[in-house]
C-alpha cells in the first residue's frame, strides 16, 4: 500500500502522464493478461465475478470451452486487459476513484475493472459462438433436407425421429449433428470450426447417443438405423 501511495502522488504529480503513467499500463497489461487467463482456463473466472456481483451469462459448455482453448481464452483476454487498462489509467485513477485510503491495492482495484472487461468481452465473444452455432445447427433442423435421400415415407420417419433426438439437445450437439450429417466432417475439423477440443465434440455426442438410447428404450422413437440403412443398401 505505501508503495502504491507513492506511486499515485507520482502519477498525480505528473497529471497521470509520462513515463511512470506508460510503466503503469505495461506492468497493469502483463498483470491482468495472466489473471484472466489462468482463471479461464481452471474454469473459476465466471464464479470469481459473480463473487463480486458481476454476472457472466455464461453456460457451462463455454466455460469448458474457455478452459481448454487457449485460443479463445487470448481473444477474450485481449480485449478485456485492454479496455480494462484504458477505463482504469484513463478515468478511474485521474478521478481518484481508487482511494488508498480504502485498503485495497492498486492491484486489487483493478482485477475488478478487468472483470467488468471479461463480462463485456464474454458477452461480445459468446454472441457471436451462439449465433454460429445457431446458423450451423439449422441445417439439420431442417425438415427438406434431413433424410432427403430416403424414399417418402422412410424420410418422414427419420425426420421425426432425429428432431425429436436434437428436441432437448443443446445448440453444441445439433451444431455437431449438422456438420457432420452434411459436410461428413471429423471430430477434429469440427472442434477447429466450433471452436472445441476434439473430446469435447465426442463428449457431446456421447450424451446425445445415450440419450436417442433412452428415448428408444422408453418406446418413444424406433430404432430406425438398420431398416434405414438396408433400405439405402437396396436402392444401390
Amino acid at each position: 500500500m505505501a508503495a502504491d501511495r507513492a506511486l499515485y502522488e507520482r502519477l498525480q504529480h505528473d497529471e497521470f502522464v509520462g513515463r511512470a503513467m506508460e510503466q503503469l499500463r505495461e506492468e497493469l497489461w502483463v498483470y491482468g493478461w495472466k489473471v484472466l487467463r489462468a482463471w479461464m482456463r481452471d474454469g473459476t473466472l465466471v464464479e470469481k465475478c459473480g463473487e463480486r456481483h458481476i454476472p457472466v451469462p455464461a453456460r457451462w459448455h463455454e466455460i469448458e470451452t474457455l478452459k481448454q482453448r487457449g485460443d479463445i481464452r487470448d481473444e477474450i483476454a485481449h480485449d478485456a486487459v485492454q479496455g480494462a487498462v484504458a477505463v482504469f489509467t484513463e478515468e478511474y485513477l485521474p478521478a481518484g476513484q481508487w482511494d488508498p485510503d480504502k485498503g485495497a491495492t492498486m492491484r486489487t482495484y483493478f482485477t475488478v475493472t478487468c472483470m467488468f472487461a471479461f463480462r463485456d468481452a464474454f458477452k461480445k465473444w459468446a454472441s457471436a459462438y451462439r449465433r454460429h452455432l445457431a446458423l450451423t445447427a439449422s441445417t439439420v433442423l431442417d425438415g427438406e433436407l434431413v433424410g432427403r435421400n430416403l424414399p417418402p415415407d422412410e424420410a418422414a420417419i427419420y425426420r421425426w425421429t432425429v428432431q425429436r433426438i436434437l428436441q432437448d439437445a443443446t445448440w453444441e450437439a445439433r451444431a455437431i449433428c449438422s456438420l457432420i450429417y452434411q459436410q461428413k466432417m471429423t471430430q477434429k475439423e469440427i472442434g477447429d470450426e466450433l471452436g472445441m477440443t476434439s473430446r469435447a465434440v465426442e463428449g457431446h455426442m456421447r450424451r446425445l447417443r445415450t440419450h436417442a438410447k433412452l428415448l428408444t428404450a422408453r418406446g418413444e422413437i424406433d430404432a430406425l438405423y438398420g431398416r434405414i440403412a438396408a433400405t439405402k443398401a437396396g436402392a444401390r
